[in-house]
């Protein structure tokens, strides 16, 4: 209904604002299909990363073919990214009515958009995750979009809108100047069984970081939560923190069932695969498909894809993440996080955590664990 009401008008810029797990992705899809598919009006929905642009495809077919609502106007759509099973940006057709592009694969070269927007005298823009938005390489796309279609109407989706990107001189409210269309909190979502309910456990490491970090490490951290190497790798190859990690789940892994643990790195990752395979636990290990500084290797999206499989089947107990599963992932069997990795973003914990809030109304369970190991940081 808000949706609706807001786009009586010509042109706007707002934010839908559900926790993780509450359907933004759904929500959204299911919306645009009648508000502007439905009527012959093109859709632009933009995303960092190709998992997003998968599910979204997912969320628009499911709904098209949903028994409980007439009969829909056909509509084409097209996965635009640098992925071999994604479309490339050339092959876009101004017949196209719904494209689902990364953000990195028009980054360079926006105008190759300009033959499927030339004429359109309206367009529905979508930025996925849209706290990435006010990033330069968003708003070259967003302000090439605007200057060739005169009425834009962009939604924004994301969890976590935090109030100080959202005042006055935030970045967040320079882009969405209609502030918030929806949003709905987490507790009323637990409330009607759509999220799960949390129990929180923090396990103490007694293990002791960063008591020599300089001023440029410090301010690193704060700015860009980024762990000096040297520390990354001392948490990673340290035996006792990684057993205590493993026999944590081991004591409890009946209540804790299938697992998502959030690591720093591959070589932590692999340690901790390689320590809970020993102890008899199913355990693998995914990571964001980009070369790994350490080993040189490039991780390929099939090889994710297989694993999130294994996964979602019930093949794997334990599924450790590097920089992958804080967003768009559906793991709804997922009951437990490990959070193994230190972090001081508001954005990424409040993304770690809500991986194992799906509730029993979403394909999930009724109560969750979020583990937290907590180490000696000193001041």
């Amino acid at each position: 209904e808000n949706l609706d009401q807001l786009d009586m008008r010509p042109s706007y810029s707002a934010l839908l604002v559900l926790p993780t797990g509450g359907g933004k992705t759904y929500v959204a899809s299911a919306w645009l299909i009648k508000a502007a598919l439905d009527k012959g009006k093109k859709v632009l929905w933009l995303a960092h990363r190709t998992l997003l642009l998968d599910q979204a495809a997912e969320a628009f077919q499911e709904y098209t073919y949903e028994k409980d609502h007439p009969p829909l106007s056909p509509f084409r759509y097209r996965i635009v990214s640098g992925t071999s099973n994604h479309c490339r940006p050339s092959s876009i057709s101004p017949k196209d009515d719904l494209l689902l592009v990364s953000k990195d694969s028009v980054t360079r070269n926006v105008k190759c958009l300009d033959h499927w927007l030339v004429g359109a005298r309206e367009l529905y823009l979508i930025i996925d995750e849209a706290h990435h938005s006010p990033a330069k390489s968003y708003r070259n796309i967003i302000d090439h979009i605007q200057e060739m279609v005169p009425c834009v109407k962009m939604i924004g989706l994301t969890a976590t809108p935090f109030r100080k990107e959202l005042d006055n001189t935030g970045p967040l409210r320079e882009i969405f100047r209609d502030d918030i269309v929806y949003q709905i909190s987490l507790s009323e979502l637990i409330g009607s069984g759509i999220l799960s309910k949390p129990s929180f456990e923090d396990i103490p490491t007694h293990e002791s970081y960063g008591e020599e970090l300089g001023m440029r490490a410090l301010e690193s951290i704060q700015r860009s939560d980024l762990i000096p190497d040297d520390i990354a790798m001392q948490i990673a190859q340290n035996t006792v923190r990684n057993g205590l990690i493993v026999k944590t789940y081991l004591d409890k892994k009946e209540e804790y069932g299938q697992t998502i643990v959030f690591v720093l790195n591959v070589t932590h990752a692999q340690q901790l695969a390689a320590v809970f395979q020993k102890s008899g636990i199913v355990a693998d290990y995914i990571v964001s498909g980009v070369r790994d500084l350490e080993t040189g290797k490039i991780t390929k999206k099939e090889e994710n894809d297989e694993k999130l499989k294994a996964y979602r089947e019930g093949k794997l107990r334990i599924l450790i993440s590097v920089n992958i599963l804080t967003e768009g992932a559906d793991l709804p069997a997922t009951k437990t996080v490990f959070l193994a990795r230190p972090t001081v973003s508001s954005v990424l914990m409040t993304q770690m955590v809500g991986r194992a809030l799906r509730g029993p109304k979403a394909g999930g369970t009724l109560e969750a664990y979020i583990v937290t190991f907590v180490d000696d940081w000193g001041d």
